[in-house]
């Protein structure tokens, strides 16, 4: 399988496109949010104070968003997504949302403290949108790059790799190195890689939507989309209420030049 510069495959830019077309709701019901510790680990490794002007670029449904917001930061959104916006606007009050791309980012240069991107980088083209975010950056200002990952040592979590084909559908490899990818094709200094975990409890129903959230299921023909789903239903069904679902988080911090 072509790998392309974002560690995923050579599918990743189209199933970034469409693979969020629908299934918002899913998105917002069955994904988690970020580990507080995290949150605060990005808003003192940036440097923001409450009013500090925020971007959080691809932003989805604002997972994200909201837990920076509730910092009292200033914050913004942008993300392609229609969809995603719909949701967005309901679930994140106060937050403007705008359509654009993380490669021509619809924000004015030097207008922003930091740079937030949560489970979404994979999707860029990285030395455009790195050039994007150093542009709307003030000098100094910071970027901060964050992923949710399943943990794939929890025998639950193994066998739902497996039942839902993540192992071989995943859109980026696991374990690849952002940090060296951020080095490499940017004027960003040295990167902080930190880790962090966390536990999302779930009922059945959302235990289905978060793998029904996946972009490469969104984009399945109905009939193998439903056959998938009917799937991961039945192993939810052995399980005991609320279901454990562990993650492991990985953020990654630079500084724009000063």
């Amino acid at each position: 399988m072509a790998t392309d510069r974002t560690g995923g495959d050579s599918r990743s830019a189209p199933l970034g496109r469409v693979g969020f077309e629908t299934g918002s709701d899913e998105y917002e019901r069955g994904r988690p949010g970020y580990p507080a510790e995290a949150v605060r680990h990005l808003v003192a490794a940036a440097t923001l104070r409450a009013g500090s002007r925020v971007l959080d670029l691809a932003a989805g449904t604002g997972k994200l968003t909201r837990q920076l917001a509730r910092e009292g930061l200033a914050c913004v959104a942008v993300e392609p997504s229609p969809s995603m916006r719909a949701v967005f606007t309901r679930a994140v009050a106060g937050v403007p949302v705008i359509g654009g791309t993380a490669e021509a980012i619809p924000v004015r240069s030097h207008s922003m403290d930091a740079v937030v991107v949560g489970q979404a980088f994979h999707w860029f083209d990285p030395t455009t949108a790195l050039a994007e975010m150093a542009r709307v950056l003030r000098p100094g200002g910071t970027v901060g790059l964050i992923w949710n990952h399943r943990d794939e040592a929890d025998p639950v979590v193994a066998d739902l790799v497996r039942i839902s084909r993540w192992d071989v559908e995943a859109p980026y490899q696991r374990d690849t190195d952002f940090g060296a990818i951020v080095q490499s094709t940017s004027p960003f200094g040295p990167v902080e890689r930190t880790r962090f975990s966390f536990d999302q409890w779930l009922d059945r129903d959302a235990f289905v939507e978060q793998a029904a959230s996946r972009s490469y299921v969104q984009v399945l023909a109905e009939p193998e989309r439903r056959a998938l789903l009917g799937d991961v239903a039945g192993f939810a069904a052995t399980l005991s209420e609320p279901i454990r679902m562990p993650y492991l988080t990985d953020l990654y911090c630079a500084k724009a030049p000063g």
